[in-house]
């Protein structure tokens, strides 16, 4: 997996959770991979309709291992 391939599980992901805020925009606005634990943590932010198109953004946490992701947190 790299990271083009992250992004776009950690993308689809975000699009998916949270399709009551309506999020567009989505880009990748900062990452960092960790080559012990084998995961990406990657800063993903977003347009969301329901805050009136404000941008937020969301640290979503990726498994190389399973391509699956492990968490999502909020990001300040």
């Amino acid at each position: 997996m790299n990271l083009r391939d992250a992004v776009a599980i950690a993308k689809h992901h975000v699009s998916d959770t949270f399709a009551a805020d309506a999020p567009s925009d989505l880009r990748l606005e900062g990452y960092l991979y960790d080559d012990h634990l084998m995961v990406w943590s990657l800063t993903i932010g977003f347009a969301a309709v329901s805050m009136g198109g404000a941008r937020t953004a969301k640290l979503v946490r990726v498994s190389e291992a399973n391509q699956t992701v492990l968490s999502v947190t909020d990001q300040p």
